[in-house]
């Protein structure tokens, strides 16, 4: 869902060469290390992850195999490419949601699950090797490509579905055309050496403009579509799920927004432009 993003966002200057699963499996460290050394890159975007947060908890192999172990292997391959910085996407499921206020990139961590705390060991990994890093946290993401939870309010809304949806977790909607924009404009200030990578890494917090439950989402998307009477909220203890969600995950991204002085777009306007598209593609 992201690297389809930043593919299709790219500056037409760049020459970027994308590697999708089939191509190269991250949690091979030679296949990363001799993919790295092919291409010699400026910069690796590494869009690799497993996303299933529910799956995570009886597929914890597969999730450490992926976000926790694989970030090491890249940075291990880029460590000795003094030119080449490494951008990483973090989440705010290293976090355990039970903040009174928005999270700022020095908290301390501690995952509630599975998910979260694979997401923290790929961050570990990456400080392990002296590699000149960038690691971008966000949450609640969501795109034209792939599956997110505003697409599906979209297709039940669309369809006529009644929908309960919990009014207990609030966080930041982020959507991936504005987090690959943001990927490139840091990028673009890391080759004018104005950036913000360190050694080891260094971790911004990026997330569209303003906070919501995920009821408030929901009924964003069905008042779209006209159909504001068919979703009505409940509480996370309605829908019991096999990993924990936090009830807090509002990530501070006051960091970012003044580093390149200009913060992503509000997350309703952002969400009325992913609507637009689907809508779109759908018709």
């Amino acid at each position: 869902m992201l690297a389809r993003d930043v593919i299709a966002t790219a500056p037409s200057q760049v020459e970027l060469v994308a590697r999708d699963s089939a191509a190269l499996d991250v949690t091979d460290p030679a296949a990363v290390h001799a993919a790295i050394d092919e291409i010699a890159p400026h910069v690796v975007i590494n869009c690799a992850a497993y996303t299933n947060v529910d799956g995570a908890e009886s597929d914890r192999e597969r999730a450490f195999a992926v976000n926790g172990h694989a970030p090491g292997y890249v940075a291990r391959a880029v460590a000795h490419r003094s030119d080449t910085v490494l951008i990483h996407y973090g989440t705010d499921y290293v976090f355990d949601g039970t903040a009174s206020r928005p999270y700022r990139e020095e908290d301390p961590c501690a995952p509630a699950g599975v998910y979260g705390a694979s997401k923290l060991a790929g961050e570990q990994r990456i400080a392990e090797h002296k590699v000149r890093a960038l690691i971008l946290r966000t949450q609640w993401l969501y795109g034209v490509h792939g599956r997110s939870f505003p697409r599906t309010m979209w297709e039940r809304a669309t369809a006529g579905l009644a929908t309960k949806v919990v009014n207990d977790q609030t966080g930041r909607l982020t959507y991936t055309v504005d987090l690959a924009r943001a990927t490139w404009c840091l990028i673009a200030l890391e080759r004018q050496g104005r950036g913000v990578s360190a050694p080891r890494g260094r971790i911004l917090h990026i997330a569209n403009t303003g906070q919501g439950t995920w009821y408030e989402v929901a009924r964003h998307v069905f008042e779209r579509l006209g159909k504001p009477e068919l979703v009505t909220p409940c509480t996370t203890a309605d829908y019991p799920r096999p990993a924990k969600r936090p009830a807090w995950s509002v990530l501070d991204t006051s960091r970012f927004d003044a580093f390149v002085d200009r913060p992503l777009p509000g997350w309703k306007g952002a969400l009325d432009r992913f609507l637009d598209q689907v809508g779109t593609a759908g018709s």
